[in-house]
């Protein structure tokens, strides 16, 4: 299996649609009913304007068959995925770590990246943390379930503490 991971960018606008369509369709099909309407929608709004913002992305993987290029997975990441992030993996390429390279993809691309996942969604939890995502914290997402937020690390220089106006510089003052 030849797998092939390319950036959505430069799709022209009269062919955007039917692009589009073909995205959402796949999503709806493979998806698994475990991505979010919100998500979903982000992506059905999208323009192709709006992939050049900073925080938006489109990869897809596709592999080599008999018939040509196939789709075998999609991820989309609205503002670093506060707004969306969406993977779907065709079942027939599941298991082959393709999620774990899209959002790794993304990660690359967009430098920071946030995922929120169900707590009972075992294999995209793997999918995330494989990529180099971590639990960051947990509340109850739009189903009522218990989701995890999974947010990329830090740079080192983002989680230096630095003492604030009118705290004590040292943790034993003499």
């Amino acid at each position: 299996m030849q797998l092939q991971l390319s950036s959505i960018h430069d799709t022209a606008p009269e062919q955007w649609k039917s692009r589009l369509a073909g995205l959402l369709q796949f999503l709806r099909e493979h998806g698994e009913r475990r991505l979010t309407n919100q998500g979903c929608k982000v992506l059905s709004r999208l323009t192709p304007q709006q992939l050049s913002w900073p925080g938006f992305s489109l990869v897809v993987a596709t592999v080599r068959g008999q018939s040509g290029h196939q789709l075998a997975g999609i991820s989309f990441v609205a503002d670093y995925g506060k707004e969306a992030c969406l993977v779907a993996v065709h079942p027939l390429y599941r298991s082959k770590h393709i999620g774990t390279k899209l959002l790794a993809a993304q990660l690359r691309h967009l430098g920071q990246l946030q995922c929120s996942v169900a707590s009972d969604n075992y294999s995209s939890l793997k999918m995330c943390f494989n990529a180099g995502l971590a639990a960051v914290s947990l509340s109850t997402g739009p189903t009522g379930k218990p989701t995890l937020l999974l947010q990329s690390p830090q740079p080192a220089s983002c989680s230096v503490i630095s003492p604030q106006e009118g705290e004590l510089l040292c943790l034993n003052p003499s």
